[in-house]
């Protein structure tokens, strides 16, 4: 899997910086897997990479994220990974979607196995199991209150399988199930201040433009900062069209919403299991330049028969997803 890259300069003492300087700006930049915080000024460009999928709705900010559900028993397991999103200020946790077939198929195991006996996380079950059911879930994009997803459903049994996929979309701010055309109507999705032309969205903000330059062949967009004398300042790549874009800078934000979106950041670096160092170009230090690579979540819980199990029941928190 390819990963964003993006190129940071950090102070650099005894050496000159290119002429002219950058101007001054802080903002975030979301794709369907990452949020980038980036700081810019007369003594150069920085940005630190977070595994955190990041939007905002009617001046509120959340957090996407899929979770992974399994619950197994003795000789069956059944799987699915809900979306959930998490208002950043207060905490608060709401279900956008889950598969509804996995726990009517679950219940349709126990109604035929009456003495099937729930397993403990702890518990080691059989190594072959004659019922699985699996629902999976990928965000594969995030367009303003929206979230786009795949869904795979599959039931396996010893002599029969069934499968079934299908992509929607949800409005984080209702919960509801939103027509994918309703990602394309609603101009929102650009953000405050976007203009498309072509390929190319640019926001103006402060004193600066922020260019997203999108490369049809190479599935990328390019992040570019632009003062308004059009010198330009490559920042990196992202895995979407679309990139969000928060700022911070003009109006400041507040110390509590700082504070709320610097502890979102940094949870999700934490659970991150890699950060590399990347480097490019000028010499650069340990802070210089980051690549996340996103929670090892790609794929979700698989479960073959006969063979692998997941572990037997229990709830776990998966962030990061694939992005496009």
């Amino acid at each position: 899997m390819r990963y964003p890259a993006w190129l940071v300069f950090v102070p650099l003492i005894g050496c000159s910086l290119p002429a002219p300087a950058p101007p001054s700006a802080e903002f975030l930049v979301a794709d369907a897997s990452s949020t980038y915080w980036v700081r810019s000024g007369p003594r150069g460009i920085s940005a630190r990479t977070s595994p955190l999928i990041l939007t905002s709705a009617d001046n509120r900010f959340y957090e996407v994220y899929i979770s992974e559900v399994a619950r197994s028993y003795e000789d069956a397991i059944f799987s699915r990974e809900p979306i959930f999103s998490r208002d950043l200020l207060s905490g608060q946790r709401k279900l956008l979607y889950e598969e509804t077939r996995i726990a009517a198929w679950e219940k349709s195991y126990i109604t035929a196995n009456p003495d099937a006996r729930l397993l403990d996380p702890d518990d080691e079950g059989s190594e072959d199991v004659s019922v699985a059911a699996t629902g999976e879930t990928d965000i594969v994009a995030v367009a303003g209150p929206y979230v786009l997803y795949d869904r795979r459903v599959t039931l396996e049994r010893e002599d029969f399988q069934k499968s079934d996929s299908s992509r929607g979309a949800i409005d984080i701010r209702t919960g509801e199930a939103v027509p994918l055309s309703a990602l394309v109507k609603d101009a929102t999705i650009l953000g405050a201040g976007g203009v498309r032309h072509g390929n190319e969205v640019r926001w103006r903000h402060g004193g600066y433009d922020v260019i997203a330059r999108w490369n049809p062949e190479s599935l990328e967009t390019q992040v570019i900062l632009r003062d308004f004398r059009k010198h330009e300042w490559p920042l990196g790549v992202v895995n979407t069209r679309l990139p969000r874009l928060f700022w911070l800078d003009t109006p400041k934000v507040d110390m509590k919403l700082r504070m709320a979106l610097t502890t979102a950041f940094e949870d999700a670096r934490a659970d991150d299991m890699e950060t590399q160092l990347v480097t490019r170009g000028a010499e650069t230090t340990e802070d210089d330049s980051l690549r996340a690579s996103r929670r090892p979540k790609v794929s979700a819980i698989s479960v073959s028969l006969p063979g692998r199990r997941p572990s037997a029941s229990g709830l776990s928190r998966r962030p990061s997803v694939s992005g496009i």
